[in-house]
């Protein structure tokens, strides 16, 4: 998917700045977005204007709350996590792992929210973070509930790439376990992307389109309960599926 590079160095320009967590020259702001100073003094000034950054008594520059404001009242309404969170929370208190609620977005998986686990060592992800599909337990799961046309197109298009030593390369190997997916209801990610963590998750559909569960976790604290996670997941996913053709009759 092509970006647009002015909205993409706007994006940059925030994520900088929750990185960095300091006000910033131009100079120092140029540097880090790898643009024009031209360019940079433009995209600030319009931000300027616009209320989301101010200049302090230093000449640099910094975020005004104005942001955070739209993106509270923007999560506040979002209709779908709104109905998925109490589910999400649910996979977390009853499994103690991380829970994590994904989508596909091209050919990535997009998480779209997090609740962490409670235990000092612990998976953690932020909304908005995108994962490989073929080496990601929501990915699989969200590959696994396509029908065979779409996903031939999706493989078609498919980048492979080994992040670990159990990645899947092959698309006969993701084939194959996609198959044992749907055989079983959920799909598996043990050590596939990183190498000390394990995950499940499972697909569910919600106003037209595919959404996946996961439960994840340190690979031998996931492992010595995989059995009750499994149960847990399916549970979860099971109660939800059911409420919502509830809603909808």
């Amino acid at each position: 998917m092509s970006e647009v590079k002015l909205v993409g160095r706007t994006l940059d320009l925030f994520e900088c700045y929750a990185d960095k967590g300091e006000p910033l020259s131009l100079t120092e702001l140029a540097q880090a977005l790898h643009a024009p100073m031209s360019s940079t003094l433009a995209l600030v000034r319009t931000l300027v204007v616009r209320g989301y950054l101010y200049q302090t008594r230093k000449r640099t520059y910094y975020p005004t709350r104005k942001l955070m404001g739209l993106c509270a009242a923007i999560d506040l309404q979002d209709p779908i996590l709104e109905v998925l969170r109490p589910y999400l929370a649910r996979l977390r208190d009853e499994s103690g792992e991380t829970a994590v609620l994904g989508t596909r977005e091209d050919m990535q998986v997009i998480y779209l929210d997090c609740a962490h686990s409670p235990q000092a060592i612990r998976y953690t992800a932020e909304a908005g973070e995108a994962r490989s599909l073929h080496a990601n337990s929501l990915g699989k799961a969200l590959l696994s509930a396509m029908n065979a046309e779409e996903l031939q197109e999706v493989l078609d298009s498919l980048e492979m790439k080994a992040l670990t030593s159990k990645t899947l390369t092959s698309k006969k190997a993701l084939l194959k376990d996609l198959q044992q997916a749907r055989e079983r209801g959920w799909s598996a990610n043990i050590a596939e992307s990183v190498p000390d963590l394990a995950a499940i998750a499972a697909p569910f559909s919600m106003a037209g389109k595919g959404f996946a569960l996961s439960i994840v976790g340190p690979i031998g604290r996931m492992e010595s309960a995989w059995a009750r996670h499994v149960k847990v997941l399916a549970k979860v996913v099971a109660d939800l599926s059911r409420h919502q053709a509830i809603d909808n009759v």
